[in-house]
């Protein structure tokens, strides 16, 4: 089993709860080739991926990095 834990903080408590909560959707239904947990402890979101081929898990790792990506831009267009 291959697996990989993804560590990223924020400048905040409130932007992390933010952008947990608006890529908690996708991960719940995304868990078909790959398993993963994601936990929030104050301003850091812990994902850890788990899948039994590579490339799986290389896509699910990719995949948690674009939501993340695509929620913190939507939070800072609306934060500004």
């Amino acid at each position: 089993m291959n697996s990989f834990e993804l560590k990223i903080s924020f400048d905040s408590e409130e932007e992390a709860e933010i952008i947990y909560k608006a890529i908690l959707l996708e991960h719940k239904s995304s868990q078909i080739r790959s398993s993963a947990t994601m936990e929030i402890h104050k301003n850091i979101i812990t994902i850890n991926v788990k899948a039994e081929d590579l490339s799986i898990l290389k896509a699910s790792i990719y995949s948690y990095l674009r939501w993340i990506g695509v929620a913190k831009n939507t939070y800072e267009i609306c934060k500004s």
